[in-house]
């Protein structure tokens, strides 16, 4: 097939839009908020043809395959849709292993598998600059019957009065001495920098409302990688600031996006510009980040031409309702036999969520983690049939299964980290999180 259908449609609210779609495994929102800088796109699929779980070389050799067998060369003009069918999911953290054999990591004890990628014919697409609404899709009958679905009745969704009992696997002592070791290990020499985290776990005495947290935190956050994804009885919502990796099919370039470095927003307006002020000059924050972009230049030129990689920006200051966060920006042109397999295994997962050097940093975060991420700090996003493909970071995110809601926050820790700042920068990631649930990390234990 050489072309795609789209049909404009009457504009909805993204997250109000998905409600004939809750409760239906393997349908997803992907949506950007006003922070996302560009036309601010949102995403919903449903019916999958196809669902690739498992991570090894038959699954990889059979996405590449899609990938290729699929391309459609079109252009929409200005519309200039992020997705029109394909390939839409995530890479969970674990993966990592299949493209690292030497790496040991723990069992993340999630009801997901560590990867799921479902294959779609037609998708929704909402763009708040234009404020239109479009089916997009391979086929009219794939177009028909999502948009059918869109139209269903469904009942309005109420606010989940679920409330929680909140522990974490770390306590902050715990946390405030392994940052220490993490120092000392630095000092040995046995890497740069890792990325600690630690998982908030809250407790309900009853099933969790995914719908009604997903809507809370994307509403709240606007984020540029908002996400909720259905399972078979668990659920996915990310509010993400970080791109992980985009593609232009135009130029062939591929761009990651590396945060690192953080500061809470203030409370007063000059409070608040103080803040962004020591970020932008803090030495630790501006060496940790350049530290990463080195290592994602490093990781791109295996997949890109020689002479290729441009730096387009280093340190750069980005302001999101709760924290400020610096980002750099690196670019390459791809060699033109690289497949997503070769991407991946190049890139994943994001140098910003292990540390340097990479497979180094991943060891010991499992040693000292003792669990899994599952899909945290890996990837979600898209390969979209007309070539472009975006994956987020998946940080600030939730797990949300049965009575539990999973909440992992970490930061990188180098030589220069204060303990005491690093436990207080998890913290204040999960702000927005806990807010979702009604909850703050006063009630932590």
């Amino acid at each position: 097939m050489s072309y795609m259908i789209s049909i404009e449609i009457d504009w909805q609210n993204p997250e109000e839009a998905f409600a004939p779609f809750v409760g239906k495994p393997h349908a997803h929102l992907l949506h950007s908020g006003q922070s996302a800088g560009d036309d601010g796109w949102s995403v919903i699929v449903a019916n999958p043809v196809e669902i690739i779980d498992t991570a090894s070389s038959e699954s990889f050799d059979r996405l590449d395959n899609i990938i290729r067998q699929r391309r459609i060369d079109r252009d929409f003009g200005s519309n200039n849709f992020p997705f029109c069918g394909g390939v839409l999911g995530y890479i969970g953290y674990e993966t990592a292993g299949y493209f690292e054999p030497s790496l040991k990591l723990p069992s993340h004890g999630y009801p997901f598998p560590d990867i799921s990628l479902g294959v779609y014919d037609a998708a929704l697409a909402f763009s708040q600059r234009l404020g239109k609404g479009f089916v997009i899709g391979r086929t009219r009958s794939a177009c028909e019957q999502l948009h059918d679905l869109l139209q269903r009745q469904t009942i309005s969704s109420t606010e989940s009065q679920a409330s929680f009992a909140l522990e974490s696997n770390f306590s902050e002592d715990e946390y405030l001495q392994a940052v220490e070791a993490v120092r000392e290990n630095i000092l040995d020499g046995d890497y740069y920098q890792i990325n600690l985290s630690q998982r908030i776990v809250g407790q309900s005495q009853m099933v969790v409302d995914a719908y009604s947290i997903a809507k809370t935190a994307l509403n709240t956050a606007n984020a540029r990688f908002g996400a909720f994804m259905q399972f078979n009885d668990a659920a996915i919502v990310s509010t993400s600031p970080e791109r992980f990796f985009k593609i232009d099919p135009q130029s062939n370039r591929i761009t990651c996006e590396p945060i690192k470095g953080t500061r809470p927003r203030g409370e007063t307006h000059e409070e608040d510009r103080g803040l962004a002020s020591s970020l932008q000059s803090d030495p630790k924050d501006r060496a940790e980040n350049i530290m990463i972009a080195d290592l994602m230049r490093n990781d791109l030129s295996r997949i890109c031409d020689d002479y290729s990689i441009n730096e387009d920006k280093i340190c750069e200051l980005m302001t999101l309702p709760n924290v400020f966060h610096l980002v750099s920006k690196i670019s390459g042109k791809l060699r033109t036999e690289i497949n997503f397999s070769d991407i991946l295994r190049a890139l994943f997962p994001c140098g910003s969520i292990t540390g340097a050097p990479k497979v180094e940093a991943m060891a010991a975060i499992a040693r000292m983690e003792k669990v899994g991420r599952g899909p945290y700090c890996g990837a979600i996003g898209y390969y979209s049939d007309c070539g472009k493909a975006d994956f987020s970071v998946a940080i600030r995110t939730m797990m949300i299964y049965g009575e539990s809601v999973s909440i992992p926050v970490g930061g990188g820790v180098t030589l220069r980290s204060e303990p005491r700042s690093e436990y207080q920068e998890t913290l204040d990631k999960a702000r927005n999180m806990l807010a979702s649930l009604g909850q703050t990390a006063k009630g932590l234990r």
